[in-house]
């Protein structure tokens, strides 16, 4: 706060000395809230620093239960890693067989692994299934497309055209101009021998 505030808060009338009072308590007032607060910060930061360490003290004890573990639970981890890693492989194998069986049919990864369990004969039945099926729909797409082929007519169909009426007779190029017969022999030049 400055003078001016202090003097519009006071009003008009208000002498030098009672401005200057009123800034020397609002410091006063001010130093104590920033001081309070200070105190708040510094017992935060205290207490953050006790807290601080949780991790380094947890993977600590990580560690010491990890070293007194018993040999059963040792062997019943390794178990545990040995069964995951076997059903991942199954998996692995199970989506090799799969695509070995789909190639060709242009069938994406996503679809494949759906339909790859660990399981190999429900992998082959599901693979198999759908390899009937895209065959399936293949031969008849083929065939309807055939069938549509050779049942097209392809005949044209020129109703409307004279068919006589482009043609060049002896009498239409008689008709003509010089310049027109000489344009017409340049444009057709063994069109002479063709006249009727």
């Amino acid at each position: 706060m400055d003078r001016e505030k202090a003097r519009k808060i006071l009003g008009e009338e208000a002498t030098e000395e009672q401005i200057t009072n009123l800034l020397n308590n609002w410091h006063i007032d001010e130093n104590a809230k920033v001081q309070e607060l200070e105190k708040q910060i510094n017992a935060l930061n205290e207490q953050n620093s006790k807290h601080s360490d949780y991790d380094e003290i947890k993977s600590k004890l990580d560690e010491i239960n990890k070293a007194n573990m018993t040999e059963q639970e040792k062997l019943e981890q390794q178990k545990q890693e040995i069964a995951k890693n076997l059903a991942e492989s199954r998996i692995i194998k199970n989506t090799a067989k799969a695509k070995d069986v789909l190639a060709g049919l242009n069938v994406s990864d996503a679809i494949i692994a759906k339909l790859v369990s660990e399981d190999e004969n429900a992998t082959l039945s599901s693979v198999n299934e759908l390899k009937t099926m895209l065959e399936t729909q293949k031969e008849l797409v083929a065939k309807e497309t055939k069938e549509s082929l050779t049942t097209l007519d392809l005949t044209p169909s020129i109703t409307n055209v004279n068919q006589n009426e482009n043609v060049m007779t002896l009498e239409k190029f008689g008709n003509m101009s010089a310049e027109e017969q000489n344009k017409w022999l340049q444009e057709n030049p063994n069109g002479l021998e063709n006249l009727n």
